[in-house]
């Protein structure tokens, strides 16, 4: 009698490993990316309303990470309302082909925007003597990729100290104050209205969230009814709730 023999084929058993290896990768790459975080970076539509209305866009960092909401509470069904949080100052050499990027996709009404400070305090990004140019340089291009936008342009908020009683971080805040100051003349010189987050701020510490730069949602509320206040301002239509500047 004949005994049964399993032959093992060299041929074969590669083509089993190749498939059990590609199906083990299709698994592995088909699993939810549930843990990967999103950044926070980039343009992002609030307010999707009717194409005739007035299209704003508003640019600045993690500080308008916490206001834009409210300022679009106020806003909704009166504008189309976009957000540009970006990492990026304005000695970045790679924001104006941003900037172009995204003129380029979409034209904007009215255009709320700053030196996204609280990105260019920190020594040596910035050279020296060169915040006014470089600001200057900012509006400039703002001019030429957004031609048809109103501009508005806001002050960067305070830094404060982290422990309590919150006070103006006195290493880093005067130069907050000496930006504002410069970003104040340039503005008018250019004739362009300037909406001041830093006053708004400066004698409201205690709604400081600790951390240095970062506000709790009193203070967020209260730049966000600035921002709804100037923009509805400029382009005259009216708010259901009016908050104080």
């Amino acid at each position: 009698m004949l005994r049964s023999k399993t032959i093992f084929h060299p041929v074969l058993s590669v083509i089993l490993l190749l498939m059990t290896l590609r199906c083990f990768a299709a698994e592995t790459t088909t699993k939810p990316a549930a843990a990967t975080r999103p950044s926070g970076w980039g343009v992002k539509h609030v307010l999707v309303g009717d194409e005739r209305q007035p299209h704003i866009l508003l640019i600045g960092d993690s500080i308008l990470s916490g206001y834009h909401a409210h300022a679009a509470a106020l806003l909704k069904g009166k504008v189309n309302l976009d957000i540009w949080v970006t990492p990026k100052h304005i000695a970045d050499k790679s924001l104006p082909t941003d900037m172009k990027a995204l003129f380029s996709e979409q034209s904007y009404d009215l255009i709320l925007f700053n030196d996204i400070g609280l990105h260019a305090w920190s020594p040596g990004r910035i050279p020296e003597g060169q915040y006014e140019p470089l600001t200057r340089a900012h509006l400039a291009n703002l001019r030429k990729f957004a031609p048809a936008a109103r501009l508005i342009c806001a002050t960067t908020t305070p830094m404060t100290t982290k422990t309590k009683p919150i006070a103006f971080n006195p290493e880093f805040n005067p130069l907050i104050i000496e930006r504002n100051r410069t970003v104040a003349r340039v503005m008018e010189e250019n004739h362009v209205p300037v909406v001041d987050y830093y006053a708004l701020l400066a004698e409201k510490l205690d709604l400081a969230a600790g951390d240095g730069f970062h506000w709790t949602k009193p203070a967020y509320e209260l730049l966000g009814g600035c921002a709804a206040n100037r923009i509805a301002d400029a382009l005259s239509i009216p708010l259901t709730t009016r908050r104080a500047d």
